[in-house]
């Protein structure tokens, strides 16, 4: 069976600090989170390789600049919301023009 790097160091961790002859639940237990601890390591690394990578290609520069061009597009259409609202509810047609044209 293949054993990582990792599973001989908590063997002998857990060798080393509960000892050889002792309870083997207590031994479990220890390996268990010590395992758990290498699985948060590598997501933490991971995480901070994926940040260092969308630094250095600027797509976190390209996300800032999406969030303002929908704030400017919501904007606009709310304008535009508006100015159909004051037509829709009898404004008047600009001189020259009527209903008809």
């Amino acid at each position: 069976m293949f054993k990582r790097r990792t599973d001989k160091v908590i063997e002998d961790l857990t060798a080393a600090t509960c000892g050889l002859h002792s309870d083997k639940r207590q031994n479990y237990v220890l390996a268990q989170a010590l395992h758990g601890l290498v699985r948060l390591a590598k997501a933490e690394q991971l995480l901070e390789m994926r940040m260092d990578a969308e630094k250095a290609s600027g797509s976190l520069a390209c996300a800032s600049r999406k969030r303002q061009t929908r704030a400017i597009l919501r904007k606009i259409g709310m304008d535009v919301k508006s100015r159909q609202r004051e037509l829709e509810f009898g404004q008047q047609y600009p001189e020259g023009k009527d209903e008809t044209s």
